[in-house]
């Protein structure tokens, strides 16, 4: 499928795979991806990396391999493909992480607790954010140079 894909035709064509692959061989911030496939129910083989590893459950919501190991890529991808019983139990495990951490309503309940925690919390750093910009204008004000 060439060209630009609407978001509805990737639902559909992640909807019907049997796993995503995931092969970064970098440190990603956060693979989105990765989460819509898990909302779509479908597990992840992701690199061992970062966040990668951190948001795909190795044996339960997918597998990891050694980024920039071939070989290692394509024995997950056998073992997933010759196992279509063990992957729909990993897909029905990804879409209940996706339920417990990634839905809109779950991500707007934890902001708004990181918010109230922070309005809670007495305003310690009034004074230390003064400090430095006092301490510039003491140097400034006796002659010396700022380095």
């Amino acid at each position: 499928m060439p060209g630009q894909v609407s978001r509805e035709d990737i639902v559909t064509l992640v909807r019907g795979a049997r796993f995503l692959v995931f092969p970064s061989i970098w440190y990603e911030t956060f693979g989105l991806a990765i989460i819509e496939s898990f909302a779509c129910g479908v597990p992840v083989i992701a690199s061992r990396l970062g966040s990668m590893a951190e948001i795909v459950e190795d044996g339960k919501t997918g597998m990891h391999f050694t980024a920039g190991d071939e070989a290692d890529l394509a024995a997950k991808v056998e073992w997933a493909w010759n196992r279509p019983e063990e992957l729909l139990c990993m897909g029905r495990a990804a879409r209940q992480e996706y339920e417990a951490k990634y839905t809109a309503e779950r991500n707007y309940s934890r902001l708004m607790d990181i918010y109230r925690q922070a309005l809670e919390q007495p305003n310690r750093n009034a004074s230390s954010a003064v400090a430095p910009h006092a301490e510039a204008a003491s140097c400034a004000s006796s002659g010396e140079e700022e380095r």
